[in-house]
């Protein structure tokens, strides 16, 4: 849905059908393409039977059975719009912010303790930027934005943003390995136009007394079937919240994506590196190798998901406690599903992953313990 400024009244106009949408959940989850102002979601909730968390399976993990926020995709809500400013320029905002509606709070998740002392998400975590955009010089934004990474990642593979069956977003955003999360904060992103299939997106965090700040690169060619991508990226940026990561390490990492769709079915494959180079206080050198295949094959109404990826590290890695979520020596996960639409906007689905890690644990003698587990579950995800 919709709402234009065309009149003295229209701004308290689209500010009453605004609120009376939020009530009714009757707005379109489509990008503003005429100015306006429009409000969009997306609800998801699974229940089912969970091995570990989302970080990984250890030794002494319980299975529990649960209902759980955003089984495909993460509860969220937003507001976008834009104005045109003549000769093509146009005025962009977007705000966006995350819920967990299993048990109707704001954010991903509540605060972390000691020793991350990462605070809750903030109101407008998943994106708050404003920015300005035209066909002939691209795209240039200011604030908090999505990742190229994590664009990267949910983009082009068969599971899209799940964090609970998605093999691929899994292995590379949680566990600790990865600093700088899903969201930057305090950026400014350029995006170039396409040519002949081909775009190119430059992101900078500035650090604000932060660390070093954050910078990434990511290439792009789409034409046809055949889609590939390149992102690279560097945390220097200590976090204060969710949105910017979970840990205050120094990393760096690559991946390289590719898809083709065979009009059968879409295959997508990923290479990738994480490097953890730990804090000055506390040094690491520990690099990790991802790779990943995902397959989505139309079936009636809807698609068989399938998935695997690895991630294993070529050097030590750190020994932790035999409670801690596994997986900082290797981790494999395997999913399959089903997702069935019932319309344009709604979805139900059943899925079903295996969690298998190896963990380096204290005390010493440091061993590697071996950990496996199979969650499952049944959801539905809204689109408004």
């Amino acid at each position: 849905m919709r709402f234009r400024t065309t009149s003295t009244f229209a701004p308290i106009t689209a500010t009453f059908a605004a609120a009376l949408c939020l009530c009714t959940g009757t707005a379109q989850a489509q990008p503003a393409v005429a100015p306006g102002l429009q409000i969009y979601g997306l609800v998801d909730n699974v229940a089912g039977s969970f091995a570990g968390t989302i970080s990984g399976i250890s030794a002494q993990s319980l299975r529990s059975t649960r209902l759980e926020d955003g089984g495909m995709s993460t509860s969220h809500w937003g507001l976008r719009g834009n104005e045109e400013l003549g000769g093509g320029l146009a005025a962009l905002f977007e705000l966006s912010a995350f819920f967990r509606s299993d048990v109707g709070a704001s954010g991903r998740s509540g605060a972390l303790p000691a020793p991350v002392n990462v605070a809750a998400d903030p109101l407008f975590s998943r994106a708050a930027w404003v920015g300005l955009s035209s066909p002939t010089w691209g795209r240039l934004r200011a604030g908090t934005i999505i990742s190229q990474l994590f664009l990267n990642t949910i983009g082009s593979n068969a599971f899209g943003d799940s964090m609970v069956f998605g093999p691929l977003p899994l292995l590379t955003f949680t566990g600790g390995i990865l600093g700088g999360g899903t969201s930057w904060t305090n950026s400014l992103v350029y995006e170039t136009p396409t040519f002949a299939g081909a775009s190119a997106t430059v992101a900078r965090s500035l650090s604000e007394s932060q660390g070093g700040g954050n910078s990434a690169l990511r290439l792009a060619y789409a034409q046809g079937p055949l889609a590939t991508s390149l992102v690279w990226q560097s945390v220097k940026k200590d976090p204060l919240t969710f949105a910017d990561g979970t840990t205050p390490n120094d990393t760096s990492s690559w991946q390289l994506a590719a898809s083709y769709d065979f009009e059968v079915g879409k295959l997508y494959a990923h290479l990738g590196h994480i490097q953890n180079d730990g804090t000055q206080a506390a040094p690491q050198n520990v690099g990790y190798r991802l790779w990943d295949i995902s397959a989505a094959v139309p079936l009636g109404a809807g698609r068989i998901l399938a998935g695997y990826a690895a991630r294993t590290a070529h050097d030590t890695a750190a020994p932790v406690p035999a409670s801690v979520a596994g997986g900082n020596v290797q981790r494999k996960i395997l999913s399959l599903g089903y997702d069935h639409n019932l319309s344009k906007r709604t979805d139900v689905y059943a899925m079903w992953s295996h969690d298998s890690t190896r963990t380096r644990t204290l005390p010493a003698p440091f061993s590697d313990v071996d950990a496996s587990g199979n969650s499952y579950g049944v959801g539905i995800r809204h689109r408004f």
